[in-house]
């Protein structure tokens, strides 16, 4: 078994590959979908239809956005239960529009260039997983929901080689670790963060960055430092827009 990282548009995408079937383990950004493709159908010689599973660990655009691609071409995909609950109703279709634009700032931080990256609020699931699930075909992964940067984070943990995939519970690098934003449920979150510990993983590969060996004093660390507050769009990205407001008042 291989874990192939491929570079996406703003994160790692992380690729399995066993005997011949694929499973990609996020579902990425719109403008992904095209690059998974090239390098399934180039650099491994495979097709499409090898991939044999999408999974998306929670609904932002980078993790959400190609499912309705991947599906459409035929492409079974999972998530947890709650996946089409984050962009329903009112709130939900301000939260899309927040998260794409926040999408974009990072995109241009990372001299990404701009792409399309609009997608359907709801997919239709072909299979729900929830904590505890194996992942069919490749049964030495198993699902662990690890909520907290919102309501339904699911890990991958495969315990044979002691290596999860943990999307974007953490972000930073191995030298460095931070909190994500949002920060949905911080009590879920720490909980989440101190299940890394207890399970005794070894290595992890997080959404942008990389793969690497956990340090579990720097893990602990961020549990004692972490807000009982959340830190959501509702209630943060009042104070910034503020701020940045004030700023350019200021210069004038």
């Amino acid at each position: 078994m291989k874990v192939h990282e491929i570079k996406g548009y703003i994160l790692t995408i992380y690729l399995v590959e066993k005997e011949g079937e694929l499973l990609l383990l996020d579902g990425c950004a719109r403008p992904d979908f095209n690059v998974v493709k090239a390098f399934i159908e180039n650099d491994l010689g495979y097709q499409l239809s090898d991939l044999k599973l999408v999974i998306s660990t929670h609904p932002n655009p980078d993790h959400f956005g190609a499912l309705s691609l991947f599906k459409k071409a035929g492409i079974p995909i999972a998530g947890p239960p709650e996946l089409n609950d984050w962009y329903t109703g009112f709130l939900g279709f301000l939260t899309y529009w927040v998260d794409i634009l926040l999408m974009y700032l990072v995109a241009i931080n990372k001299k990404r260039g701009f792409y399309n990256t609009l997608f359907p609020r709801s997919v239709e699931l072909d299979l729900i997983l929830k904590d505890g699930d194996r992942i069919p075909g490749f049964e030495e992964w198993s699902v662990l929901k690890c909520p907290g940067h919102t309501n339904m984070d699911l890990t991958l943990y495969n315990s044979e080689l002691s290596l999860a995939y943990i999307a974007d519970n953490v972000v930073g690098s191995e030298n460095k670790l931070f909190r994500p934003y949002p920060l949905f449920k911080p009590h879920l979150y720490k909980e989440s963060l101190q299940r890394y510990i207890d399970l005794d993983i070894q290595e992890i590969m997080i959404a942008h960055y990389g793969r690497f060996k956990l340090n579990k004093e720097k893990l602990k660390k961020l549990i004692e430092t972490t807000p009982e507050k959340s830190r959501r769009h509702i209630n943060t990205l009042p104070a910034i827009f503020l701020k940045l407001l004030r700023s350019l008042y200021n210069k004038r």
